[in-house]
Order: C-alpha cells, then sequence, then structure tokens
C-alpha cells in the first residue's frame, strides 16, 4: 500500500482530501488533477439523484481509472497510482433500489457530477461503492490517505 500526504487544497484539506484526476477506459479525460475528498457521504436525491443508464448502456459500460498523485515518504519520488473502477464497481446496487426510492428493476450509476465548479479545491467525493473495493488507510498522525486493492476490487457481483 503506498500512502499519500493529504491534499493542502481548501477545502478539501479540511477532510480526508486527495488529489486526483479521472480518466474513461478509451483515455478520454474526465476530471484533471483536482482535489476532493475520500467520505462515504450521502446520496443527494430527488428520488434517487443517481444517474439512470439501459441494459444496452450497461453493456458498453467501461472502467473508470482514478489516478493519486502524492509523495512517497520512503522513497521519496512523486508517484503517480491508479486504481480500476470496473464497470460493474460504478453500479449501486439493484437489491437496494427501493431502499432509495428507486424502481426496482432500474440500473443506476454511483458516479456523476457534483454541481460545483471544477477547480474550486473539492471536485469529487470518492465515496462508499469507492471504499467497497478498496482497503483504504488513513494515517491521521502523519496526515496521510493509502488505498490498496482488495479481493472485491474487480469483482462482477453487485
Amino acid at each position: 500500500m503506498l500512502c499519500r500526504p493529504v491534499t493542502g487544497t481548501a477545502p478539501a484539506r479540511e477532510f480526508w482530501g486527495i488529489s486526483q484526476s479521472i480518466r474513461y477506459s478509451n483515455g478520454t479525460t474526465i476530471l484533471s488533477a483536482n482535489s476532493g475528498i475520500v467520505d462515504t457521504g450521502a446520496v443527494p436525491d430527488n428520488n434517487t439523484g443517481l444517474l439512470r443508464i439501459t441494459s444496452a448502456q450497461l453493456a458498453n459500460l467501461k472502467s473508470l481509472f482514478f489516478t493519486i498523485n502524492g509523495v512517497s515518504a520512503k522513497l521519496g519520488l512523486n508517484v503517480l497510482v491508479t486504481y480500476e473502477f470496473t464497470a460493474n464497481a460504478q453500479l449501486w446496487p439493484r437489491a437496494l433500489n427501493t431502499a432509495i426510492g428507486g424502481t426496482a428493476n432500474n440500473i443506476y450509476l454511483i458516479v456523476g457530477d457534483l454541481g460545483t465548479p471544477s477547480g474550486e479545491g473539492f471536485d469529487f467525493v470518492n465515496g462508499y461503492a469507492f471504499l467497497e473495493r478498496f482497503y483504504s488507510v488513513f494515517d491521521t498522525a502523519n496526515q496521510r490517505i493509502g488505498f490498496a486493492t482488495t479481493p472485491f476490487t474487480t469483482a462482477t457481483t453487485n
């Protein structure tokens, strides 16, 4: 596991803030290197507040790649670490659809736009679904955060 310092960018630095970029599997950048937080958070809701896709769209959904930038304290090197968030990892568990006011058989995404201007220090939340797929270490004493893959990182169950 490689730990990286908490970001110095406000307001993300007031939480478990990190800087990261996100790209789609074809290389298209979705988010340039910006700051955000790692937190279980809450789902914004107007029924679900989540994006809905069809089965055909699900069949074409590709992985997202999260690149988290930091400095390895042990090596003293600038290190880029990329974590794959598979298509299945991007889905809300269908068994819980009705618990959030959704329709039982709909397919909802847990990745979406926060609806705020980018580049202001709070551009994303790596939340509950992300934290389910990766080991996470919150090193309070050294103000670092670390991630590592688990047997469930690329699981196809939802």
